[in-house]
């Protein structure tokens, strides 16, 4: 008995002093190279202002704080401001990430396993390490931002305020080791350019209108769900107007785990995804480059799914795709990525009646109606969106 009491005393006794930290590894990590971060950095200058950002992969960020941040989804930022003013400027890190992590709130949510030590150093290691608030006039100071983790270009912005004046800066950076879905995607190779039909203004309506109501399985073989909205820009403005609105690119890997969706012959191009804070929602969207033109513009066909938790890990189709289509365009909306929308209306009706029509026995319910969005790269206010005068707007519109 005097044993078992001994023995469950060392127990404590051990459990006691890793708790309180006095056993625990030491804090390791390799030193910032900051030469290396400017080198590769994209800078930008406004007025008095010089901004230059990079953003750091999953192993340059294990090795610089000697944790892995990403796998907390932290994902640092690195930036150096210089301002040639005669005034100091604030930077305001919400404008980055508005939900950014603090720097000892890093340190905390990674603190298990180290020494009392370890931790004090983890602690002040990520504090100064961390972007200065404020650069007087005539300063350079450069450090990290820690924003939430995404896969793929990473989209944000930087403002700066002065006594009297402001400076906003807008970054689409992309991070290391992440392949995108469409970085394979050479348009020249899919319409060489005697296929390519150009339409001026308005005259596009008409073979916007005689697209496919619907993607395919492969092969042609069953219908899959309507193809719901339209965009219209080059593939840079479709890039920086999708990451500003909030949706993030798909890996190539994990696309190639997805069942494909067809079109003229051909599985999308791209990919990208919007989850809920919750992870219990994810709306999806899917583009094909479509073989027309509006002007100098590219026009690319896209299909909108909304996915909702159903039991466990599985996630169910949301049969409203019009739900999912609003949704969209309120994001671009949101997004300032909307320059000009109309809406054509299309033979694809579904009722939502027919759900419950056992004859029919539809995965979905419709009105038919496309929305046909021109993009802007740069922020563009919702009071100067040109709202095109084509058909009869959907109900909720009107």
């Amino acid at each position: 008995m005097k044993i078992i009491h001994h023995l469950l005393l060392l127990a404590v006794i051990a459990s006691a002093t890793v708790s309180g930290g006095c056993v625990g590894r030491a804090y390791v990590y390799e030193p910032l190279d900051s030469a290396s971060l400017r080198d590769r950095a994209e800078s930008q200058v406004n007025g008095t202002i010089r901004v230059s950002a990079a953003v750091t992969g999953r192993e340059e960020t294990e090795a610089l704080f000697g944790i892995d941040l990403y796998d907390q989804g932290i994902q640092p930022i690195w930036l150096e401001i210089e301002n040639a003013g005669d005034t100091s400027v604030r930077y305001a890190p919400v404008g980055t990430d508005p939900y950014y992590f603090s720097p000892l709130e890093v340190a905390y949510k990674n603190r298990s396993g180290f020494s009392n030590e370890g931790r004090s150093d983890l602690e002040r290691r990520v504090d100064t390490l961390a972007m200065p608030r404020y650069i007087d006039a005539g300063e350079t100071r450069s450090g990290f931002v820690y924003t939430h983790a995404v896969s793929g270009a990473k989209g944000f912005n930087i403002d700066l305020f002065g006594s009297s004046s402001s400076h906003s800066f807008t970054f689409l950076l992309r991070v290391p080791g992440f392949v995108p879905d469409y970085a394979n995607f050479d348009a020249a190779s899919i319409y060489p350019a005697n296929e390519i039909v150009k339409y001026d203004g308005d005259q596009i309506i008409g073979a916007l209108r005689s697209i496919p109501c619907c993607s395919n399985e492969q092969g042609g073989a069953a219908v899959g769900e309507p193809i719901n909205i339209l965009l219209i820009g080059d593939g840079d403005e479709l890039l920086r107007a999708l990451l500003r609105s909030g949706w993030a690119e798909t890996s190539a890997s994990d696309s190639a785990a997805e069942q494909p969706q067809f079109l003229f012959g051909r599985p999308q191009d791209a990919m990208f995804k919007y989850e809920s804070l919750g992870g219990d929602s994810t709306y999806e969207i899917r583009f094909w480059l479509a073989p027309v033109m509006s002007g100098q513009d590219q026009v690319w066909l896209g299909q909108i799914r909304h996915f909702y938790s159903w039991s466990g890990a599985f996630q169910r189709l949301d049969p409203d795709v019009d739900g999912a289509r609003d949704f969209a365009i309120q994001k671009f909306l949101y997004g300032q990525a909307l320059r000009a929308i109309g809406w054509l209306s299309g033979e694809e009706v579904v009722p939502p009646d027919s759900l419950w029509d056992r004859l029919l026995n539809t995965q979905y319910f419709t009105d038919g109606f496309r929305a046909v969005i021109w993009l802007s790269a740069e922020p563009y206010s919702a009071s100067e969106i040109d709202v095109k005068n084509w058909d009869p707007l959907p109900g909720w519109v009107q």
